[in-house]
């Protein structure tokens, strides 16, 4: 079972044995500092079954960090998230869980639900002390413009159906070309979203894609997240104070060597 999730996984991950099954710590960072992490447990009555859960506090900590679920858009983007990614919410024990697994396709369930632990994340960025920044608006229009007439750019659409579970900001399709997923990298979630789906592409689905975070500014992740992403995506361009060479550095990704075009 190591050798497959460490398979899966690419490495960036710590397994342990503990008495109900496998803790899992990824390098993946919340919002907090603390790592992504779950557990493999073991079913009592049914050998060689498991189930992928949290540790109990993931849906505390969003509520405790302003996050009401109560409210009908959010339990319906919720339920919606849960139903997309096969996983459960026991409200009584405040446990996110995955249905029941055998050992063979634990790797996948463990990939999905890292992926939902990933993106519900995402409810913290619409409570109502997010300022909603215009880095994406501008980012967006710049490579829209910069594409026009050479390759098809699509918005917030899966690069594939089989890579649907992280949504990237932009998709640029090249004539020839591997297409590009684009994020705009305005915070620590959206590069760590942008790793996994380099890091699924590679090794679960394995289909070309090359991935870019675009950092708003140098300092909006911490050094650590920005070593992995410069040597996991394709490329980690910085947008403000530099606008025109990072958006050079996405066509280049985009449509090939493009030297001696002046923009």
């Amino acid at each position: 079972m190591k050798e497959a999730l460490c398979q899966a996984f690419c490495g960036d991950l710590k397994l342990t044995d503990v008495p109900v099954g496998f803790a899992v710590t990824t390098t993946f960072r919340k919002d907090d500092g603390d790592a992504v992490a779950f557990y493999i447990v073991r079913d009592k009555m049914r050998p060689g079954i498991f189930r992928v859960e949290d540790d109990g506090a993931t849906i505390a900590y969003l509520e405790g960090a302003g996050v009401d679920f109560s409210t009908d858009t959010r339990t319906e983007a919720f339920e919606a998230l849960l139903a997309a990614h096969e996983v459960e919410f026991d409200e009584d024990e405040m446990l996110l869980h995955t249905g029941p697994v055998t050992e063979q396709d634990i790797p996948r369930a463990a990939m999905r639900f890292l992926s939902f632990m990933l993106r519900i994340n995402d409810f913290l960025l619409l409570t109502k002390d997010k300022v909603t920044s215009t880095f994406k608006e501008d980012a967006a229009n710049r490579v829209i413009e910069r594409m026009e007439g050479k390759a098809i750019v699509e918005q917030d659409k899966a690069v594939s159906p089989a890579l649907s579970d992280t949504i990237p900001d932009m998709v640029i399709r090249g004539a020839g070309r591997p297409p590009v997923a684009l994020f705009f990298g305005s915070s620590s979630q959206r590069v760590n979203d942008a790793i996994f789906l380099q890091m699924q592409s590679l090794y679960e689905v394995k289909e070309p894609v090359q991935v870019i975070a675009l950092l708003e500014r140098e300092n909006v992740i911490n050094q650590d997240l920005r070593r992995r992403a410069a040597n996991r995506l394709a490329a980690l361009p910085i947008y403000r104070g530099d606008e025109t060479t990072s958006i050079n550095r996405i066509e280049r990704e985009a449509l090939g060597s493009v030297l001696g075009t002046v923009h």
